[in-house]
């Protein structure tokens, strides 16, 4: 995505239309960006060599619809969509949401909690 690979205009005036709303055919952040390329789990932990975080702490500090969540964590977006849906203030920071889906896996960071 645009966003993740810095490409996406970071910390500028979004073009408008001539009514006034944000043209839809560019991307445009009018607020910095950063990339945190995280593996997400429901906890803090190491397992395999790979470093798990939660998207609770990602999310931390950041205003409302301040987010664009890319999500692809092979099996374990079902884990961080019912986070997101349990807590619906975290929800309200997301402004655009890409992932990928997979059916039928089961969590990679399905550990002994």
């Amino acid at each position: 995505s645009p966003p993740i690979a810095g490409t996406a205009p970071n910390n500028s005036k979004c073009a408008k239309a001539p009514s006034g709303e944000p043209k839809l055919d560019t991307i445009c952040y009018g607020a910095p960006y950063q990339s945190f390329r995280q593996c997400l789990a429901a906890v803090e932990l190491k397992t395999d060599g790979r470093k798990f975080g939660t998207l609770e702490a990602q999310l931390r500090g950041w205003p409302k619809l301040s987010i664009h969540l890319k999500i692809d964590v092979e099996g374990s977006e079902w884990d961080v969509l019912e986070w997101l849906i349990a807590n619906p203030d975290e929800w309200d920071k997301v402004r655009t949401l890409d992932m990928e889906i997979h059916f039928g896996f089961g969590s990679t960071a399905e550990l002994p909690q």
